[in-house]
């Protein structure tokens, strides 16, 4: 079964990236609130996930919910080393190829390493600097990039776009 796309979402990610910025790289006590923000997201899609907070290079937060194990861990390593390879979300590097906005890159043929399935959206200041990740895994590509993001989002206090609706 191919992944979804829709044609708006190069536009709502660009924007996405543009309002989700840290004053500073957060710690792990933040990581843990930020995971559980994450876990009351992936609960309101009515899916089980697996949630994972990466903080400067360390796993700081891990959840399974029941219904989801290994397989998503095998999963939201791949999206994490995908998103550590370009910088961006793995949605939007999704997106931006399905677009025609970026050729696919060649890292990808690597399939036990590399996914472009959304998911993983990294973690950045306002200089750009990514100092950590939040993964989900265990819907619709989507749905696990709109848990991340709307985690993100709450705990900066600020609003984004969706890819979900």
């Amino acid at each position: 079964m191919a992944a979804a796309y829709d044609p708006s979402w190069p536009e709502i990610l660009r924007e996405q990236d543009e309002r989700l910025h840290f004053d500073a790289p957060i710690s792990n006590d933040d990581a843990l609130t930020l995971g559980l923000y994450a876990v009351e997201q992936a609960r309101a899609f009515g899916h089980a996930f697996s949630i994972r907070v990466i903080c400067n290079g360390a796993i700081s937060f891990s959840h399974h919910m029941t219904g989801v194990g290994l397989e998503n861990d095998w999963w939201m390593d791949k999206k994490l080393n995908t998103s550590r390879e370009t910088g961006i979300s793995t949605l939007r590097l999704f997106s931006e190829v399905q677009a025609g906005l970026r050729p696919r890159p060649a890292f990808l043929d690597n399939l036990s390493s590399y996914a472009i399935d959304g998911g993983c959206v990294p973690m950045r200041t306002a200089d750009g600097h990514v100092f950590g990740y939040v993964i989900a895994s265990g819907a619709p590509h989507q749905l696990d990039h709109e848990v991340a993001t709307r985690a993100i989002a709450r705990f900066l206090g600020v609003d984004v776009p969706s890819v979900a609706e």
